[in-house]
């Protein structure tokens, strides 16, 4: 499986070490508001990331909280696609979506909440499967908004064509005893 350059499987897998601690506290969030704690999934995911492998936090907060990436090899500045990491967090099996579609390296924490720790005991936020995908322009599809002045709604994303045929042989970390069910991973 291709990785970014530098960056190797045990990189992601002391990361995934580090997300599923800093985030067990956490899980509250999750059950108020699950696309917030996806979001802080992937900002544990780029701290991790950043401590133990050579792609380091974007040092301009504007593009590392809104823009893209979240990461690039060394701390460029200006990285070229091949160079930059954007860190996603999502409990869907295959789906990624993203409000660009910018080209470059797409790291996905694919995770759930086992509040009764059951899959790995002291473990209520568990990473069972880690996608590192490159993806170019022409991966995305433009996603349309409903919203519209005064009546909400969410705003534009893009999100992958065909995602589980694009993540075929991605997976760079996978937790053993997962399997998916209707969509959903749960204990094999």
């Amino acid at each position: 499986m291709p990785l970014p350059k530098d960056l190797k499987a045990n990189h992601i897998a002391k990361a995934v070490e580090y997300v599923e601690v800093q985030t067990a506290e956490l899980i509250d969030i999750y059950l108020e508001q699950a696309n917030v704690f996806s979001a802080i999934v992937g900002i544990f995911g780029v701290k991790g990331l950043h401590a133990v492998s050579p792609y380091k936090k974007h040092k301009h907060t504007d593009v590392a909280q809104q823009r893209f990436p979240d990461l690039s090899l060394r701390g460029k500045l200006d990285p070229p696609p091949a160079q930059a990491l954007e860190s996603k967090g999502s409990t869907r099996p295959w789906a990624i979506q993203s409000h660009y579609n910018h080209p470059g390296w797409y790291v996905v924490w694919r995770y759930l909440v086992d509040t009764t720790e059951s899959i790995k005991p002291g473990r209520p936020v568990v990473i069972w499967r880690v996608d590192v995908v490159y993806l170019t322009a022409n991966d995305w599809k433009y996603e349309g908004s409903r919203a519209a002045e005064g009546q909400g709604g969410r705003t534009h994303t893009f999100g992958v064509k065909n995602p589980a045929k694009r993540l075929k042989g991605a997976a760079a970390y996978v937790l053993p005893g997962i399997a998916i069910k209707n969509g959903k991973p749960i204990l094999a």
